[in-house]
């Protein structure tokens, strides 16, 4: 390859480095929020695209999912996704729904959806994480977890729970079964040491 050549592949590569990086920069703040694994209500930059019936139904099950209705919440989410069946967000509620109706199996379909849908579907992630904990999949969860910390903004209000999860779950996955540790006054009482 000859030094013209290879200088006008380092400029083209430069140049799409930077206007790249100057997109990321403009693109609207609705473009580049990553979603937090709490129940989402839809963001405002989004009422115009999501009116009428759906807006009321995805508004009507975050308020449902923040009281604890989960049941109620994931029938006016299967109504959302009637509608929307694209939406990644009713399918990340939908699967957060499940998580606390104990049905894994179908929480992780939603989750996995969300993710196909918007790979950078952060909250996905996170919820994915939850299923696989909730199975004794930690491998897994650690996995889905450590994808969640990538995605989301330093200041994410899950941020330190995902990081504590992701420390637990590592100590747990590493120590071998049957040599967990005893509490401290179960091994002094073997001993013959003093009980307090």
């Amino acid at each position: 390859m000859n030094t013209d050549r290879r200088w006008r592949i380092l400029l083209i590569v430069v140049l799409a480095a930077v206007s790249g990086g100057g997109l990321v920069y403009w693109l609207p703040e609705r473009a580049r929020h990553l979603a937090t694994p709490q129940k989402m209500a839809l963001p405002e930059a989004d009422v115009p695209a999501y009116s009428g019936e759906l807006h009321e139904r995805f508004q009507q099950a975050a308020v449902m999912l923040h009281a604890g209705q989960n049941e109620y919440a994931l029938a006016a989410l299967q109504r959302v996704l009637e509608l929307a069946p694209q939406m990644p967000e009713a399918h990340v509620n939908a699967g957060f729904a499940l998580v606390e109706l104990r049905q894994p199996a179908l929480a992780a379909e939603h989750f996995q959806t969300a993710i196909e849908l918007r790979p950078a579907q952060a909250n996905a992630y996170y919820g994915l994480a939850l299923v696989y904990e909730s199975v004794g999949d930690l491998t897994s969860a650690l996995g889905a977890m450590r994808t969640y910390t990538h995605l989301s903004p330093p200041d994410a209000p899950h941020l330190r729970r995902a990081l504590a999860a992701i420390w637990e779950w590592q100590r747990q996955r590493d120590i071998p079964r049957g040599t967990e540790q005893r509490p401290i006054r179960d091994a002094v009482k073997d001993t013959g040491g003093v009980d307090s």
